[in-house]
């Protein structure tokens, strides 16, 4: 049997099956639209809080003025007490309490340093950051006007007095994420892992069909034939993917793109081998094409938080990052987050290049041996 006639056996068994074609083409090109639009808004902004004033007096309502101003946050309830806001809080009705205590404006004059509390709702973290950031520079602003003020008052030059409230300055420069966003950290990790994952269930699916449905003369074709068949199949397509993810998707969604195609590629093809490896073997292993889904999608949650771009490495048990590294994605995401968010050179990620070639030679001997035993049972 030539090539030629294998290659068009597994084309034809490919692209005649529905499910499979929907979920390396269809699926693919589905989540790209539809995985980043909860991160459309990349910033939160009028988020409502309720002011408790115990202080009254002209600096607290300068205060609240200015905190109303803040694009981050809109206060919509000023309180009485404390437990009024935090019953609001609790209610959901708000997502911050900013209670100015009681001789404010005379603490800050005799330089008492008053405390303003600040609470908001920690159940999201950027929210909980929004409503503090907002506050913090309302506050500390209008607290260095009544500051600088008094110095003022003192016959002190108002550099002197300027200098004296600040003596240094603070400049925070944002590296590699300068909006703060989801979508800049979390969509190109996700879409290499969609990627591997939907690899893995289009093949899945095919070798589970193949080992439940038996078909006449699959024994009888040369284990190479079949592999590298299906490598030229299903590899150039996931090429032509991830040059659409990384081209196409990320203009759409105004994501930071740094490194040229020709890196992209060249660091994409020992990604696409491995995992097309990979799934040839785990494709072997299923004697039913409908587990291919189910097991992909209950593995996809932790690949999500291993890969350390969600959940800090430094924070996970070493074992844990250990078997992470058994998968494709884990050193693919390091390394095109690296290339592509981060303008890195290509020689700083040529250990998880390297990675990536070791799996390939692992997976491709195991899926060899495999498919091997899978035709022999057959």
């Amino acid at each position: 049997m030539s090539f030629l006639e294998v290659f068009r056996s597994e084309a034809k068994r490919i692209f005649t099956d529905i499910a499979l074609i929907l979920t390396i083409i269809g699926g693919v090109i589905l989540y790209s639209f539809f995985y980043p639009q909860p991160y459309a808004n990349e910033v939160v902004s009028s988020l409502h809080v309720s002011i408790v004033d115990l202080d009254k007096s002209d600096v607290s309502r300068r205060i609240i003025f200015e905190l109303d101003a803040s694009p981050k946050i809109v206060v919509t309830r000023q309180d009485l007490s404390e437990k009024a806001a935090k019953d609001a809080l609790v209610s959901g009705e708000i997502k911050g309490i900013i209670v100015i205590p009681k001789d404010f404006k005379r603490d800050t004059l005799l330089q008492a340093q008053p405390t303003i509390a600040i609470g908001a709702d920690a159940s999201y973290f950027l929210i909980f950051g929004s409503v503090v950031q907002g506050a913090v520079q309302a506050i500390l602003t209008e607290s260095a006007k009544v500051k600088i003020t008094s110095l003022l008052k003192n016959a002190q030059p108002i550099s002197a007095a300027t200098k004296a409230y600040t003596p240094f300055s603070l400049h925070v420069s944002t590296l590699f994420n300068p909006q703060e966003s989801y979508v800049q950290y979390v969509v190109p990790a996700v879409f290499i892992l969609i990627l591997q994952q939907t690899l893995l269930m289009g093949l899945g699916i095919l070798g589970g069909g193949i080992n439940e449905q038996r078909p006449q003369g699959y024994q009888k074709m040369p284990t190479w034939m079949l592999m590298l068949s299906r490598v030229l199949i299903f590899g150039s397509i996931y090429l032509l993917h991830t040059l659409f993810y990384f081209g196409f998707s990320f203009e759409l969604f105004h994501i930071t793109h740094l490194a040229n195609p020709f890196e992209l590629l060249t660091f994409a093809l020992p990604f696409v081998l491995a995992t097309t490896f990979l799934g040839i073997a785990f494709g072997a292993l299923l004697p039913y094409r409908e587990m291919a889904t189910p097991i992909v999608l209950f593995g996809s949650l932790p690949l999500v938080f291993s890969a350390g771009f969600v959940w800090p490495l430094e924070a996970m048990p070493d074992f844990i990052i250990l078997l992470a590294l058994f998968f494709p994605s884990t050193p693919a995401i390091e390394g095109f987050l690296q290339l592509n968010q981060m303008g890195s050179p290509f020689g700083e990620v040529m250990h998880h290049f390297g990675l990536l070639y070791l799996q390939v030679i692992f997976y491709g001997l195991l899926a060899y041996y495999l498919v091997s035993k899978k035709k022999k049972l057959l």
